[in-house]
């Protein structure tokens, strides 16, 4: 996989990241928080490991990133589904019965 890819991983997530904390609710919230949080602390390691003039600065940001979207994406992938399948329900409650 090319380095500028996986840097791009990364901005994807880090978008996916502010959008899904502001749609989600519930469950499916505290699970986006907790990739927040993750993501904040790897964040903050590569930001002292740069600090600390590291040449391996990118590497846990790099290996990580694809993880942490492919987290956020099935999350959204979940959302959807339960959204579908509750629409789907109150349509159903909402026909007049015969």
């Amino acid at each position: 996989m090319k380095i500028e890819l996986l840097f791009l991983t990364f901005a994807a997530y880090a978008i996916l990241q502010l959008f899904s904390l502001r749609v989600f609710r519930g469950h499916l919230k505290s699970a986006a928080v907790v990739s927040a949080v993750i993501g904040a602390l790897i964040t903050a390691y590569t930001i002292i490991t740069i600090l600390l003039a590291s040449n391996l600065w990118p590497l846990m940001l790099l290996l990580s990133a694809p993880w942490m979207l492919l987290y956020l994406v099935l999350l959204l992938i979940l959302n959807a589904l339960v959204n579908a399948r509750s629409l789907g329900n109150r349509h159903r409650w909402s026909q007049s019965k015969p």
